[in-house]
């Protein structure tokens, strides 16, 4: 049986926004987190998205986010910041970063702001979305909760550590990368969990490092990263430049986001927004678009046409926007209930 209806994109955001409210949130960081999650399904990101959104809202009811931050600048320079979260609802503190870095981007070519205290920012490439609809490129990375080993180990020491990356173009795209650096990002061993799914057997091992195919062993176990040594590199490069060095928490000390104790995550995060236009002139917009068409005019290996990153996404995005937003008919009757 299908449980899927298509709601109208700004109604089911308004609706979104009604629940939050509902539960405590206040109106300004409310539509943050809206936009961020409705964002995400509407792209086909549901793991991301509303579906994570009762587990937020339960973070929120055990007093696990701070709903009244305030953002500290605790270093600033020309080139940089380090902005303390104090433990806002993660898309809420990650977007005002995010809009830090591309202020600063239009004035100086390039802005990094580091951050401590966060929590969970959901799907990176929605940062990174923001500086492209302002002709920016925008990079943001970010720690997370222990679940790889070191490679070669069973002892869980590295976060599946996002990194996304937006390019926007004159006519075409923008492209929008966004990874993890495991096989698979934790969300969708749990969807697979939820739907009764087996996963690929390369995709983690479970706590005696032996490979599994059962969701919950590998939720329990460890997740494995891409590429063997090379993303275990990238994982490691991601937890020291987003979590040591922004002052945050890093390896083991990332506090887990299902945790009963109501800590802060202390995640660490990296965004940085670049100007192309200081720094090489219009004709960089161009030349993406350029490269997009070299993309979209080589020879595929089969029927299907050659995807440039992001694509996809922006598939979906257009689809969402004329037929509505796919989603679970019943959470959006929790929704529309302010119930979850």
């Amino acid at each position: 049986m299908n449980d899927k209806v298509r709601i109208e994109k700004s109604l089911l955001t308004s609706q979104v926004i009604d629940a939050l409210e509902a539960n405590n949130v206040p109106k300004e960081q409310a539509e943050v987190v809206a936009d961020c999650f409705v964002t995400a399904d509407a792209c086909g990101i549901d793991t991301h998205g509303l579906s994570v959104l009762s587990s937020h809202i339960d973070r929120i009811k055990r007093n696990a986010y701070n709903l009244d931050p305030r953002f500290e600048i605790l270093k600033s320079t020309h080139s940089f910041s380090v902005i303390d979260q104090d433990n806002a609802i993660g898309p809420y503190g990650a977007s005002f970063c995010m809009k830090t870095a591309m202020k600063h981007a239009k004035t100086e070519g390039i802005y990094i702001v580091h951050a401590r205290n966060c929590n969970t920012y959901g799907a990176a490439f929605y940062y990174t979305y923001l500086a492209v609809q302002e002709e920016l490129i925008g990079i943001t990375f970010s720690n997370s909760p222990a679940a790889m080993p070191a490679w070669g180990g069973k002892t869980k020491l590295l976060g599946t550590n996002p990194l996304a990356v937006g390019i926007p173009g004159k006519d075409r795209g923008p492209i929008l990368f966004d990874m993890a650096t495991s096989k698979v990002a934790k969300s969708k061993i749990n969807q697979a969990r939820i739907n009764g799914e087996k996963i690929p057997d390369d995709w983690a091992l479970d706590i005696n490092g032996n490979k599994t195919n059962d969701p919950i062993e590998a939720i329990n176990g460890l997740l494995l990263p891409i590429a063997q040594h090379k993303g275990y590199g990238l994982a490691l490069s991601i937890d020291i430049l987003a979590g040591i060095l922004s002052g945050a928490a890093y390896s083991t000390g990332v506090n887990k986001f299902y945790s009963s104790e109501g800590k802060c995550m202390n995640v660490g995060q990296v965004f940085v927004a670049i100007d192309p236009k200081i720094i090489l002139s219009s004709e960089f917009y161009e030349n993406v678009d350029d490269y997009i068409l070299k993309i979209k005019t080589s020879v595929p290996i089969e029927e299907n046409p050659v995807m440039f990153p992001g694509e996809r996404k922006l598939n979906n995005l257009e689809f969402s926007n004329k037929h509505g937003v796919e989603i679970s008919q019943t959470l959006y009757e929790k929704i529309i209930a302010c119930n979850l």
